[in-house]
């Protein structure tokens, strides 16, 4: 599985369930880009945050207890391998992705240059032991980075 996430330098990702910027420039039409007809794996908080549910021309998959409308819901990622998820691209939150590092291969992160006010954090740490950064590519106000696990 992918991931693909936004955070700022001390890998804050979202402030009372919102994203707490408003624009990093170009990082939603690369989101765009790359997850477009593909299957996409999100937390319930991160499907309750989105202004379009679910998101357009996506499988959209939440890892939830609760039954939701519109979307497959899967109690745990562990069940992924009765649903094809290893061409998945993993969204968020916080909590699904600290807690399934196990399960992902690859990691597109873009890193904001601004710190932001935050209650929701991803382990930078954890990511920079078990990934090796492949590439990497500055803008005016984040970097965009894919790091591979090693």
């Amino acid at each position: 599985m992918k991931l693909i996430i936004a955070c700022d330098p001390k890998g804050g990702i979202g402030y009372e369930n919102k994203l707490p910027w408003s624009k990093i420039e170009g990082d939603l039409p690369r989101f765009k880009a790359l997850t477009t007809g593909k299957t996409i794996v999100m937390g319930r908080n991160t499907y309750e945050s989105l202004p379009t549910k679910p998101l357009p021309n996506r499988l959209n998959i939440v890892v939830t207890s609760k039954n939701i409308g519109g979307v497959i819901t899967i109690p745990n990622i562990a069940v992924r391998d009765s649903i094809n998820l290893r061409e998945a691209w993993m969204i968020g939150g916080a909590s699904l992705v600290n807690t399934n590092w196990w399960c992902i291969d690859e990691v597109h992160l873009t890193k904001t240059f601004t710190e932001y006010t935050c209650d929701r954090f991803i382990d930078l740490i954890y990511l920079e032991k078990i990934f090796k950064l492949e590439s990497s590519e500055d803008f005016n106000d984040h970097v965009y980075q894919i790091w591979k696990r090693k």
